[in-house]
């Protein structure tokens, strides 16, 4: 094989690796970010549970408000060459998403912050979001009913 085919591929080679490498760590950091969000939203229902406010939140990954079911994904778009991350929030009709931009920077309510902020102290801007969506889920499954909400 020339030099020049052989440049060709090994350039291929190297995109190729680097995209899956990012497919990869912007993965791993959308789980993680949707573990953080499990927890606050965890933490809004027990305190609506408080107010006696029908809320399930024992088990971090089965959350119900009202009998809605609450949905918290990590979701990655890979298509070659471009990766795309984020945290899907829902409950029927309301939703959020949480963005994890290219740089491991985390939108979520309009600031952005580091993973590391993240990782450190949930900011407020972050877990206001996380009360945001809660009050629309139960607004929406208020106003609709229960069984549109699951």
């Amino acid at each position: 094989m020339n030099a020049g085919p052989k440049t060709l591929l090994d350039t291929t080679i190297k995109d190729w690796a680097k995209f899956a490498s990012d497919r990869d760590k912007m993965t791993a950091v959308a789980k993680e970010v949707a573990t953080l969000a499990k927890k606050l939203i965890q933490e809004d229902l027990a305190y609506l549970k408080t107010q006696n406010i029908e809320a399930e939140c024992d088990n971090p990954d089965a959350l119900k408000l009202l009998g809605g079911v609450i949905h918290i994904d990590a979701v990655t778009e890979a298509a070659f060459p471009n990766v795309k991350a984020s945290v899907v929030l829902k409950c029927g009709q309301a939703n959020r998403a949480i963005l994890i931009n290219q740089n491991l920077s985390v939108s979520a309510g309009g600031v952005a912050m580091t993973l590391d902020q993240l990782r450190k102290a949930i900011p407020d801007p972050f877990a206001t979001n996380a009360a945001d969506f809660v009050r629309d889920a139960f607004l929406f499954v208020a106003r609709a009913g229960k069984d549109e909400a699951k």
